[in-house]
C-alpha cells in the first residue's frame, strides 16, 4: 500500500516514514522543504532507495497535491506537517493558510480521490489551560478553550474533520500531539528550553534552563510517529480525534536525570513555571480503539535523545 506523508522529512513526520517503511509500505513525501538527511540518519540507504519517494511540494497547492496522490496511487495520508506554535502566533495569517487551509487540501484530496484513511496532527493545545476542567484527567471530548493562534486552528480543523466525517463519510483521524521531543526538534517554543536542558550538555556546552517548575508531558517522538501509524490501520474508529499524554514531570526532574547521567555537566535551572498547556488527558479511548499506549518514560527518552546528539558529534554514548 502507498502512504503519503506531508512534512516527511520533518521531526516526527521522518519517524513516521520510517515506521511505514519498516511495515513493508512504500511512502511518497510531499514536503515543502525537504531534507533527505533526517532520513539518512533514521534509514538505510537502501530503505530509502527502495520504498521513499520524495516530492517537494506545497499542501497548500491542491493541484498539485492531487496530482501526486492520484500519479503514485496513494491509498492513505499521514500529515503531520504544521506551523508550529511561535511561528502561528508571529504570523496569524500564514497559520490560517497552513494548518487550515492545508488540512482542508488534504481532506478534500481524501473525499474526491476516495482515499481509505487520513491521519492528521492535531494537538492537545485545543483545550486550553487545565483550570477550564475539574477533572484531573482532561476527557477526549471535553470543549475546547484554545488560547493562541495555533491551537485555534487545531480546534477549527477537528471541527472540519467532524464535518468531512459526518457528512461525507471520509475516514479521517485527529492524533493529538504534545510536548513532542528528540533529537532532530529544532522549531516551537519546546525547542528553545531543550537547547539547554537537553542538546547542549550532550555534547558538554553549558546549560542555563528556565522555568523549572513548569511541568510538561514528556513524549518522546517515537510514540506520536507510533500512534499516527497505528492510527493508520484502523478504519472508521469511533472516536474522530484521540489525546496521547506524555509522560509528566517538571522541567528541574528533566534536568535532575540529564546531571545524573552527564555529573560533569554545567547545568543550572531557574525557578519559575509558565502558562502553558495542561498535560494530564484522558488516553482510554485511543487504548481501547487503537491499541496505542506509550513506550518511552521521559528518562529512556531523554538519554536515547542524548546519545543520538552525541553520535552525531562523534562521541560515546552515557
Amino acid at each position: 500500500m502507498t502512504y503519503l506523508v506531508t512534512g516527511g522529512t520533518g521531526f516526527i513526520g521522518s519517524r513516521i516514514v520510517r515506521d511505514l517503511v519498516r511495515e513493508g509500505e512504500q511512502v511518497i513525501i510531499f514536503d515543502w522543504q525537504p531534507n533527505r538527511s533526517s532520513l539518512e540518519r533514521l534509514m538505510s540507504e537502501e530503505e530509502i532507495e527502495s520504498r521513499v519517494k520524495i516530492v517537494q511540494g506545497e499542501i497548500t497547492d491542491p493541484p498539485h497535491l492531487f496530482r501526486t496522490i492520484s500519479e503514485n496511487n496513494v491509498a492513505k495520508i499521514i500529515h503531520p506537517a504544521s506551523l508550529l506554535v511561535l511561528d502561528s502566533n508571529a504570523n496569524p495569517y500564514l497559520a490560517v493558510k497552513v494548518n487550515c487551509e492545508g488540512t482542508i487540501c488534504v481532506f478534500e484530496a481524501a473525499r474526491t480521490m476516495g482515499l481509505t484513511k487520513v491521519i492528521w496532527a492535531s494537538s492537545n493545545a485545543c483545550f486550553g489551560p487545565s483550570d477550564k476542567y475539574p477533572e484531573e484527567y482532561i476527557p477526549n471530548d471535553a470543549p475546547h478553550y484554545p488560547q493562541n493562534v495555533y491551537a485555534a486552528t487545531k480546534s477549527f480543523n477537528e471541527v472540519v474533520a467532524a464535518y468531512y466525517i459526518d457528512h461525507y463519510g471520509v475516514d479521517i483521524t485527529g492524533i493529538r500531539y504534545m510536548h513532542v521531543y528528540g533529537a532532530g526538534v529544532r522549531r516551537g517554543f519546546f525547542a528553545t528550553i531543550l537547547q539547554d536542558l537537553i542538546f547542549n550538555p550532550a555534547i558538554g556546552k553549558p546549560g542555563r534552563v528556565p522555568h523549572g517548575d513548569a511541568v510538561i508531558g514528556w513524549s518522546y517522538v517515537d510514540d506520536p510517529a507510533r500512534a499516527s501509524v497505528m492510527a493508520s490501520k484502523v478504519l472508521k474508529t469511533r472516536t474522530k480525534s484521540y489525546s496521547i499524554m506524555g509522560d509528566v514531570h517538571s522541567v528541574k526532574e528533566a534536568s535532575d536525570y540529564v546531571q545524573k547521567i552527564l555529573p560533569n555537566v554545567d547545568l543550572t535551572v531557574a525557578p519559575g513555571g509558565f502558562t502553558g498547556d495542561p498535560v494530564k488527558f484522558d488516553t482510554n479511548l485511543i487504548e481501547e480503539e487503537i491499541g496505542y499506549r506509550p513506550r518511552w518514560s521521559m528518562e529512556q527518552g531523554i538519554k536515547e535523545t542524548i546519545n543520538l546528539v552525541r553520535e552525531e558529534h562523534g562521541l560515546p554514548p552515557v
